[in-house]
């Protein structure tokens, strides 16, 4: 017969082995809970520090060599502001990685930034991916089951959602080689051009941008392009090169989303003030408009027509020859840009560069356009809140040489201009868009919003 203290050290021995079970299983736990939330935590830090890096380097891109060398920097800098396991600094070689950066024409096509050397090369690069590369990170626990650490990483890809493109396209104009003045791809600084003349498939059409650029994403109708037309964005970049898909016609209801930027929502348009906010100074530029702020009170004699003339020289249509000009063959001028070489003081008489010709003497010394008050300016309604700048819109230029209007055609893009509306174009009786060139844009793309792939 056992003794009661035999039974007990008996007792005693089995608890002994249960609780050193136990705490095996509470230690596994542990593990399993810290050092997996431990690890989680740093994968999540990476990621952070990837998307936030990534979406920096993603800003920087304009189509250049330049541009592609800041989004490195940029990148690697805000990489450097953020750590991961409690400390260790993301943009630093530190553990057993370092930062991967890439830039392509997509997310799928990408190559090292750093081989990236020249604008050709850079020219379509509009996304950018960074990596962490695997960071170790210490257990604290699992030691017990022989694991003395673990690797995690943060990888993202960013690039711009869309771009700040207006949907209407126009052809590169052939240079005048009697002009003395600059011409780029064809169109003078302060000069109005009726898109339908510079786009001549047929009387009274145009090019429209028929949704994203790509094939088989074109616009199916009328209706799905007005949020762009309101706005002035398309759903991707485009950089100069690339092909656009167009399609050609003209309805109302394109026309009215352009003129959302003087203050006009409609049910014909749909389009938001908030979101396709006016212009901060919707006063229109007629050439025979009436009382304060027509072109008669910068130009004298005042204008005759609204934009430049056009005439057909060796089977091409084509603005008026420099020196085949008067004063009235322009339309309204310089009321938003003026040649990068002429002053106010060349205005009147020319100065040898033939800007106008005529008699006038009161050019504002900033364009009728940039005022603030006075007859050249008109705020929008009190409700509306205005964005400055929202009347200048970025137009793809395009190569149209042997292109048929139709539907979903492509089209090469040969350059952005910064084109002025001067006014609206839904007017009964001269439902045309009236453009006054600014100048070339120094990108090979309009910068837009950017946001994370993946």
């Amino acid at each position: 017969m056992r003794t009661k203290q035999a039974v007990g050290s008996h007792q005693r021995g089995a608890v002994v082995i249960v609780m050193s079970l136990f705490l095996v299983v509470v230690i596994g736990v542990l593990a399993l809970v810290v050092d997996l939330g431990h690890l989680y935590v740093s994968k999540t830090a990476l990621q952070n520090a990837a998307d936030a890096a990534a979406l920096a380097g993603a800003g920087e891109l304009d189509g250049s060599a330049a541009g592609v060398t800041r989004a490195i920097n940029k990148a690697v800098g805000v990489a450097r502001q953020n750590s991961y396991d409690f400390g260790v600094p993301v943009g630093s070689a530190a553990g057993d990685g370092g930062l991967i950066i890439q830039v392509g024409s997509s997310p799928d096509d990408m190559v090292d930034a750093a081989a990236v050397d020249s604008d050709l090369e850079a020219n379509d690069k509009v996304y950018v991916r960074v990596a962490t590369g695997d960071r170790s990170v210490g257990a604290w626990f699992a030691g017990i089951w022989g694991i003395s650490g673990t690797h995690t990483f943060g990888d993202a890809t960013a690039g711009q959602a869309e771009s700040e493109i207006a949907l209407v396209a126009v052809c590169v104009l052939p240079d005048d080689p009697n002009n003395p003045r600059d011409q780029e791809l064809g169109y003078e600084r302060g000069v109005a051009y009726n898109v339908a003349d510079m786009n001549p498939i047929a009387p009274g059409t145009m090019y429209w941008i028929a949704g994203k650029g790509r094939a088989g994403e074109c616009f199916n109708s009328t209706s799905d392009s007005l949020p762009f037309a309101c706005v002035g964005k398309v759903a991707n970049t485009l950089p100069v090169g690339s092909n656009v898909y167009t399609n050609t016609g003209i309805s109302d209801p394109q026309l009215a989303a352009l003129d959302s930027r003087f203050d006009v929502y409609n049910p014909k348009n749909r389009c938001n003030p908030a979101t396709a906010r006016p212009d901060t100074n919707i006063k229109e530029y007629y050439w025979n408009g009436a009382g304060n702020g027509n072109p008669a009170g910068w130009m004298d004699p005042d204008p005759r027509q609204q934009s430049i003339g056009f005439t057909e020289i060796a089977g091409k249509h084509v603005p008026i020859p420099l020196t085949a000009r008067t004063f009235l063959d322009y339309g309204v001028l310089w009321s938003g840009s003026r040649q990068r070489s002429a002053t106010v003081a060349d205005w009147p008489t020319g100065s040898g560069l033939g800007l106008y010709g005529g008699s006038a003497t009161n050019y504002p010394e900033s364009s009728p356009y940039a005022q603030t008050s006075g007859p050249y300016f008109q705020a929008p309604s009190a409700g509306h809140r205005g964005k400055a700048g929202r009347r200048n819109l970025n137009v793809a230029i395009v190569n149209c040489e042997g292109v048929a209007g139709g539907s979903c055609r492509p089209v090469r893009v040969a350059g952005y201009g910064k084109f002025l509306m001067q006014r609206k174009s839904n007017v009964p009786g001269d439902k045309n868009i009236y453009l006054e060139f600014g100048g070339l844009l120094p990108t090979s793309f309009p910068r837009g919003a950017v946001r994370l792939f993946r």
